[in-house]
């Protein structure tokens, strides 16, 4: 059965997709009903024939400002090239906490969240993750006949996670704690807020820019991201998550392998996976897992780095970088278009 879908507000607008320069959208906030609804944020140009859908996902506890600033804006750009893009937020995040969804208590349901969405929107569509998002989105990939969902036309994993904390020594750590604790027992359903940890680097910008060179994880390389567009990026897109999930996801930094791994080797399905050479939160040796254990006869592995791209790229910097419309962008655009 397809999911009831509601447009419940529906305006045509400029939109920046860089400084200086806009694009005039119809954008549709439309609410996907279900035991969790869910919120999308979609957009497309009035003036000219949309491209295939292209779904969003963003990562562990972060919402629809992955992807948008007021200046900056990664699905505005995909839109005015024509594609039908679809900005989702995972149960309990954005909208959906402001509307009392409450957070998911296990990782799948991130993975039915991403099943859901992709069956409202009705078409084949592409499925862009970042970070936890792209988990998600591998995971769903090999879930598709289960829940009766469109086959997509191709999975995007951006600093995606497949793998966990099994290179970067302080998450490994962070990881052992987490497993060996009895953290669920203590703390029972605790939302975690990421927003917390941003505070300090909004009061000193400057020195955590910097700090990247030598920190154990920083979330962006230095320079790589415009002052304004980080500020609001931390300000806005930094939300909840539920510490059950990060339990889950210290798993896979031990000797576990991923929820769907197995499934994942016999999932034959079109792949992108997009990775950062100084990712410290996504290592390209951990990102590109993704891509080695996948199943599927057409797969793309991308690493960005200094030589080949001119500029070094970490975590957040991958999409919303100052370099990015000139890179990671159009490296999306151009696989996408291939197989649309």
């Amino acid at each position: 059965m397809s999911p009831s879908v509601h447009i419940i507000e529906r305006t045509e607008l400029e939109q920046p997709v860089l400084p200086g320069e806009t694009v005039r959208v119809v954008k549709e906030i439309v609410r996907v009903d279900g035991a969790a609804p869910l919120f999308l944020v979609r957009k497309h140009c009035p003036d000219r024939p949309s491209r295939a859908p292209v779904m969003l996902v963003h990562g562990l506890a972060q919402n629809r400002y992955s992807w948008h600033t007021s200046q900056f804006s990664m699905s505005a750009w995909l839109a005015a090239r024509g594609w039908d893009t679809w900005n989702l937020e995972l149960r309990g995040h954005g909208r959906g906490r402001e509307a009392g969804v409450s957070g998911a208590t296990r990782f799948h349901d991130y993975v039915e969240d991403v099943l859901h969405a992709a069956t409202a929107i009705g078409e084949p569509s592409f499925w862009v993750g970042h970070s936890m998002g792209g988990g998600a989105i591998y995971g769903a990939g090999t879930q598709i006949a289960a829940y009766s969902t469109p086959r997509p036309r191709g999975i995007v994993g951006i600093g995606a996670v497949y793998s966990f904390g099994r290179t970067v020594r302080l998450l490994r750590i962070l990881g052992w704690l987490t497993r060996h604790l009895p953290l669920r027992s203590i703390l029972g359903r605790v939302q975690i807020r990421t927003a917390i940890a941003a505070a300090p680097i909004l009061s000193l910008p400057r020195l955590a820019d910097s700090a990247a060179y030598w920190a154990p994880i920083s979330g962006w390389w230095p320079g790589s991201m415009d002052p304004d567009v980080l500020r609001e990026r931390l300000e806005r897109g930094f939300d909840w998550s539920s510490l059950e999930v990060w339990h889950e996801m210290a798993r896979w930094s031990g000797s576990q392998a991923f929820d769907y791994d197995e499934a994942w080797t016999q999932t034959d399905l079109p792949l992108l996976v997009l990775a950062g050479d100084q990712d410290h939160l996504m290592p390209p040796e951990e990102a590109r897992l993704a891509y080695d254990r996948s199943g599927s006869v057409d797969k793309t592995l991308c690493v960005l780095n200094d030589w080949d791209h001119g500029h070094h790229w970490g975590h957040l910097d991958l999409v919303l970088g100052r370099y990015a419309p000139g890179i990671s962008w159009p490296v999306l655009h151009e696989w996408m278009s291939r197989r649309a």
